[in-house]
């Protein structure tokens, strides 16, 4: 077996194609890692079937060799070489902090931003910084996402010159709950960038000055609304809730309550009695009801409300409820 890998390894010299291509097909065979340091000539092939295969090896096979394989790759003068070796940084684990970092300097985007990416594991303010201070705007927006990365770096960032940074570095303070300016997210708002979560993040840290951003909500923001009091309203206390509540959004907030018990039947009839909620939510408030039909204080205000309205939906959910009560009694 070693004398044929040797012999292969001889051949990929050979001046006739032929002999060349079986001796590289020889090589994949064996599956060694060892031969790896012969296909690195093959790099500079004129022909490119060697230079594919080449690559192929080194996909093989670097992760096995070392970071001196992938080194190989990425000084390449071939952009396609480089932009493999940098595919295969991931693949070197702790060994790839410094062909990452070298990798950073090269002169094409894509390779700094696979480089970019490969130090995302490493938990260290200086990978961090070095993806912050990068002129290339792909690389800066992965260094938001660092682990590593300073409450001061996603501050600065808000006002970065690219919108991707920007809204990736607004994504990352609305995440870790970082305590900012609330004028520096004016901007996202007017643009209309992750409203609904920067309004939570003023009902956290400023809940006063909540009813001054709500306007910038509007009916396309519903179901993010809705699903964002579902995870984090725990009551009608709520601070988001109450200012929804106060400018007139009683969409989402009647869906938050569709899902709570008796403990919220005050905002519950509260919004049943709104006109200013769309009836088809008013109604199914009330269907949500009929498994509770039977409880007097449900009898009483299903009564009234069939007495005072003159919505035909409502009409028909209120003897619904009044049938099931009866239904119970008999």
């Amino acid at each position: 077996m070693a004398n044929d890998i040797g012999r292969a390894m001889a051949r990929l010299k050979h001046r006739d194609i032929r002999t060349r291509r079986r001796a590289v097909r020889t090589l994949f065979e064996h599956d060694d890692p060892a031969v790896l340091e012969a296909f690195k000539p093959l790099l500079d092939d004129e022909d490119g079937w060697f230079v594919s295969k080449a690559l192929d090896a080194y996909r093989q096979w670097a992760a096995h060799a070392g970071p001196s394989a992938v080194v190989t790759l990425l000084e390449h003068r071939s952009l396609e070489v480089r932009r493999a070796g940098a595919n295969l940084l991931p693949s070197l684990g702790e060994s790839a902090k410094v062909p990452a970092l070298s990798a950073l300097k090269d002169d094409d985007g894509v390779v700094q931003k696979k480089a970019a990416r490969a130090l995302l594991v490493f938990e260290e303010e200086e990978m961090a910084k070095r993806l912050f201070e990068h002129p290339n705007d792909a690389v800066r927006l992965l260094g938001m996402k660092h682990p590593s990365a300073s409450h001061a770096h996603l501050k600065s960032a808000l006002s970065d010159r690219s919108d991707g940074v920007r809204s990736a570095a607004l994504e990352s303070v609305l995440q870790h709950s970082i305590d900012v300016e609330i004028e520096s997210l004016i901007p996202f708002l007017q643009a209309n960038i992750q409203t609904v979560k920067i309004l939570a993040w003023v009902g956290q840290h400023a809940p006063e000055r909540l009813t001054e951003f709500t306007p910038h909500l509007h009916r396309q923001h519903l179901k993010s609304l809705s699903d964002h009091l579902r995870e984090n309203a725990k009551d009608s206390q709520d601070a988001f809730l109450s200012s929804l509540l106060s400018t007139g959004m009683l969409e989402p907030v009647a869906r938050w309550v569709l899902r709570q018990g008796a403990s919220e039947d005050e905002l519950r009839w509260q919004l049943i009695n709104d006109d200013r909620l769309d009836i088809i939510e008013r109604s199914k408030l009330l269907e949500r009801l009929i498994g509770r039909a039977h409880e007097p204080s449900i009898i009483e205000k299903a009564a009234a409300l069939l007495a005072s309205t003159d919505e035909e939906l409502l009409k028909v959910a209120c003897e619904n409820l009044s049938t099931a009560a009866s239904e119970v009694s008999a």
